[in-house]
């Protein structure tokens, strides 16, 4: 069986079928599924393929075992490429053809009529937890391959069928809404509406109109999930609201009180728990929005995953704007790496348009990229995130109190600690500043 290669920005997928038909249902089932880039290519031919095997460094070949030949096909095609990770597929009834292929090298049998989903989640299990059903929302927000975007995906898979609220913190910049969307993309609610709503600068009156008048936000979001971005800050007025829903279920006035069903989900771009005074909520609402909370690390901590997303950004924008592809000199993408990056993928985003609109031809060298650059900002003392021991501790203790509405007991096995301990803290029995 081969073995999932090392993995790289973008996976690179052959397709080996007869049947242009069931060529294209396999592509239309992983583009609109895996998260990360892909490169697809086609073909008809065992022979092409053999071929295409040989020269391109694929990570994976579905091949049709009609069209290949069987399992001998199949043993060919891996002795090709010996690493490249292979999906025989074929009508189910096919057992003894299945079970050949896999004895060949295959590492699994897929039947057709497809179901692209489980295909998709087969190549998510085998290629690591970046490769999740998040493209078609998540955009580059989840895209690269390092640790923390590794972490940060795994936590969406996990947190996402829950029906908990969500509190998102990262930087301006980092891709917080993208990120939203990828956990409704993998809640139960996937099949009903993602409602956004812009909560900056927005004064009380139109903000209570615009999430609970009639056919309002909680209305559009009924059955799915309400994202609420950037809610530093928000109005006394609307904080009350959300709080009675969380409470109740219900929004609207008197006149016009309501059921609904919604999933919140919400953003700041300050530090969520550990700075709830500066967020600008009330303890009681921050604690009931971040039963699960999720951080968006700033693309600076980012560095191995930089040079990956400058050239899938350029790929697809040339491809957007039919200009033959940019690409990066290898010094560029040093330059690249070396930038603080203030501005997120936003910023990069946007020096890769410029790069784009600019003229520049097919390679950007360093100083195409220095010339677009703003000077890098300082970065920030890490020391200054770092708290008394006791305020983390009063923030954990805090939170899980108001998470289970001040049932200490029930806060305390969620701790494992004893009551007598949460007690004892809050009070400063034991020389903790804790409440």
């Amino acid at each position: 069986m081969g073995v999932a290669p090392r993995t790289t920005s973008s996976l690179r997928l052959l397709v080996v079928d007869a049947d242009p038909i069931a060529r294209r249902d396999v592509r239309t089932a992983l583009e609109t599924r895996i998260a990360r880039p892909l490169v697809i290519l086609e073909t008809g031919e065992p022979d092409a393929a053999r071929a295409m095997l040989s020269d391109r460094g694929f990570d994976v070949v579905a091949a049709d075992l009609a069209t290949v030949g069987g399992a001998a096909g199949v043993a060919a095609l891996i002795e090709r490429a010996p690493t490249v990770v292979a999906y025989a597929l074929g009508p189910a009834a096919n057992v003894r053809d299945a079970v050949a292929a896999v004895r060949a090298g295959a590492a699994d049998f897929i039947e057709k009529p497809l179901d692209g989903a489980a295909f998709a989640r087969r190549i998510e299990r085998q290629f690591g937890s970046l490769a999740v059903a998040l493209a078609p929302v998540a955009g580059d927000a989840l895209a690269g391959d390092g640790a923390a975007m590794r972490a940060l995906a795994d936590q969406i898979a996990r947190i996402g069928p829950s029906a908990a609220p969500v509190f998102v913190s990262g930087e301006s910049g980092t891709g917080k809404p993208q990120v939203a969307r990828a956990v409704h993309a993998r809640s139960k609610r996937r099949d009903g509406e993602f409602v956004a709503v812009d909560c900056r600068g927005r004064d009380a009156d139109t903000l209570v109109a615009e999430l609970c008048g009639p056919g309002g936000a909680f209305d559009r979001a009924d059955g799915g999930t309400l994202f609420l971005d950037e809610v530093a800050g928000l109005p006394d007025v609307v904080q009350t609201l959300l709080l009675r829903y969380l409470d109740t279920g219900e929004v609207g006035g008197a006149a016009d009180r309501r059921s609904v069903s919604v999933r919140l989900i919400a953003s700041t771009n300050r530090r969520g728990e550990a700075d709830t005074p500066r967020a600008g909520l009330r303890p009681d609402l921050f604690f009931r929005l971040a039963v699960l909370t999720l951080e968006v690390p700033p693309l600076r901590t980012r560095a191995e995953d930089v040079a990956a997303l400058a050239d899938d950004l350029a790929r697809r924008l040339c491809r957007e704007a039919g200009r033959r592809p940019l690409r990066f000199s290898a010094e560029a993408h040093e330059t690249l790496r070396r930038h603080a990056w203030p501005g997120n993928l936003r910023e990069l985003r946007n020096l890769v348009e410029q790069l784009i609109a600019s003229g520049v031809e097919d390679v950007a060298d360093a100083a195409d990229v220095e010339a677009l650059l703003e000077p890098a900002a300082a970065a920030p003392d890490p020391r200054a995130a770092i708290r008394p021991l006791w305020m983390e501790e009063a923030a954990i203790i805090e939170r899980a109190i108001e998470v289970f509405g001040g049932n200490i007991a029930r806060a305390a096995m969620a701790l494992e600690i004893s009551p007598s301990t949460i007690y004892r803290k809050r009070r400063g029995d034991d020389g903790s500043r804790v409440a």
